[in-house]
């Protein structure tokens, strides 16, 4: 039901009538995650997904299911064997003894094999795929609207967009740019952004190591990862210090860590 609701919602909202072209003359492969695979998201990304103004973002990942072209049986599948999806994408297959159907589609197990329809076959997966996002795309599905939103007026989303890019984004929840005063506005806004972003991919285990120093995209101004316990820590160059919340959110071109604040360069 609420892959369903997924391909009308985008089917309405995007560029591209999705369920038009999945009732095609195909043939199609759809790998369908299940009810569970969807619940396991959380109601906010669901809501995320099924809002109208992120239509686009829903159609990639509805594509990303979808192997267009052909209809791939489950004995066609092998370990290590590679597909492209309807945008050109890959997906992975491996053999994995404790999947039901002895398949693995990227990280999600294949748990029903080869149901038959007019125009292709679906095989059913207890996952949502979407290892194809990016950064920006990562951070509105995560909930952070006012980091993308600002990341847009900043002239920065196609930058952090990049497949060639290699990023560790510090992110600041809603709640952490609605506690500052003022949000900087036109070079200043840049420089806060550029702040929070470091050339390549920093993930929690580097950063538990503590004391680490990050290099951020703005030029002279970096920040130190500190660790003391289970408690983790930025403290900038103004020895300011903020949580990390959450870490290791995985996009395509990098990963983001969750911050409780804003970081502002030296004045």
């Amino acid at each position: 039901q609420t892959l369903a609701a997924a391909v009308v919602a985008a089917s309405t909202n995007g560029a591209e009538d999705i369920a038009a072209t999945l009732s095609g003359a195909g043939p199609f492969t759809v790998f369908a995650p299940i009810e569970a695979a969807f619940e396991a998201l959380g109601t906010d990304k669901l809501d995320v997904l099924l809002d109208p103004a992120n239509a686009e973002l829903l159609s990639d990942i509805l594509r990303y299911h979808v192997i267009a072209g052909s209809a791939v049986p489950s004995s066609a599948l092998t370990d290590g064997l590679t597909a492209s999806t309807y945008d050109g994408a890959d997906l992975t297959f491996t053999a994995d003894a404790g999947s039901p159907s002895g398949f693995k589609v990227n990280m999600a197990n294949i748990i029903a094999v080869d149901i038959e329809v007019e125009n292709g076959v679906i095989h059913l997966i207890d996952g949502v795929l979407t290892e194809t996002l990016d950064i920006p795309q990562v951070a509105t599905v995560n909930g952070f609207s006012t980091l993308v939103d600002l990341v847009v007026t900043a002239g920065l989303a196609d930058d952090l967009s990049s497949p060639n890019g290699d990023f560790t984004v510090f992110a600041p929840t809603n709640e952490a740019f609605a506690a500052l005063s003022a949000v900087p506005m036109g070079q200043d806004l840049i420089d806060v952004l550029l702040y929070h972003v470091a050339n390549g991919k920093v993930e929690a285990a580097d950063l538990m190591a503590g004391d680490n120093p990050v290099n951020s995209l703005l030029t002279g101004e970096g920040f130190t990862v500190n660790v003391t316990g289970s408690d983790v820590t930025i403290i900038d160059a103004q020895m300011n210090t903020y949580n990390i919340v959450l870490t290791d959110v995985q996009a395509e071109n990098g990963v983001i860590h969750v911050i409780d604040g804003v970081i502002l360069p030296t004045p």
